[in-house]
């Protein structure tokens, strides 16, 4: 307390000082109008700019979190407007000898690298082990696994697996898989850097694995990545099938696959 009241002795004057000018300035607010409004004009303005100023910090200190956010958003707005142009409908191939089986997808992947869907029908509905499986007329899977009533579908998007696929209708062969990192980007694997290959082109079905025909859409190329140095050249695509999305399947059927798997085995005499 005592040092309290010397710091207010020794400031005294300047204390009385401030007091009596709140005083004045207050007892002119009240009763001259124009000095009112002059002072609240004023403060009114200060207040503003100190607001203005504010804003803008904030906005500038939000700008790369915003700039995340949009570069994800338009990613995904790619791959959709890519997935739309690619939307296709595949035609039973009876001259060589593809018919379809129609079926329900009950779980589809979730982003797990090794992810396993479930479908119906099952053996009870002539689905068999190796089938391949078409969504939207494009290449979703192949059957795993066949219980009596449901099936085990390996999906494109599973990373233990590759694919047979053709770089246009014409193309080369290359092998197209899933690293387990973005839903909506697959790989194209051991692409030798001389391969015409850009933004856009188209990805089939090869027909060389048995699980599909020939010339069924897989997806398309998103990105060519050419490095330096290299003797196979990245390859990113966006898969035509939405798995998200996808509800309804078509499971492959061809009329004489016991045959060819026999003469495609090693183990097969004539």
């Amino acid at each position: 307390m005592r040092n309290l009241w010397l710091l207010l002795q020794r400031n005294a004057f300047t204390l009385a000082f401030i007091a009596l000018m709140a005083v004045s300035l207050s007892v002119l607010l009240r009763n001259d109008g124009a000095a009112r409004s002059s002072w609240f004009k004023q403060t009114g303005a200060i207040s503003y700019m100190i607001d203005h100023q504010r804003h803008g910090w904030s906005n500038y200190l939000r700008l790369a979190e915003q700039n995340a956010e949009l570069a994800e958003e338009n990613a995904n707005l790619r791959s959709r407007l890519l997935s739309m142009d690619m939307a296709t409908e595949w035609v039973e191939d009876t001259v060589r000898h593809w018919t379809v089986r129609s079926g329900m997808l009950i779980k589809g992947p979730d982003g797990k690298p090794r992810s396993p869907s479930i479908a119906t029908p099952g053996l009870n509905g002539g689905i068999e082990t190796g089938m391949g499986v078409l969504s939207g007329g494009a290449a979703f899977g192949t059957v795993e696994e066949v219980g009596e009533d449901h099936c085990r579908i390996l999906t494109l998007m599973h990373s233990g697996t590759s694919w047979s696929c053709r770089i246009g209708r014409n193309g080369p062969v290359a092998s197209l898989g899933w690293d387990g990192m973005d839903m909506g980007l697959l790989q194209l694997k051991d692409v030798p850097r001389h391969v015409q290959a850009v933004r856009g082109d188209s990805i089939f079905t090869s027909g060389y694995d048995l699980r599909f025909p020939p010339d069924v859409m897989m997806g398309t190329i998103f990105d060519v990545e050419r490095q330096s140095g290299a003797d196979f050249m990245s390859v990113s695509v966006v898969p035509t099938v939405d798995f998200k999305s996808s509800r309804h399947l078509d499971f492959l059927v061809h009329q004489a696959d016991s045959e060819r798997t026999a003469l495609s085995s090693t183990e097969w005499q004539p």
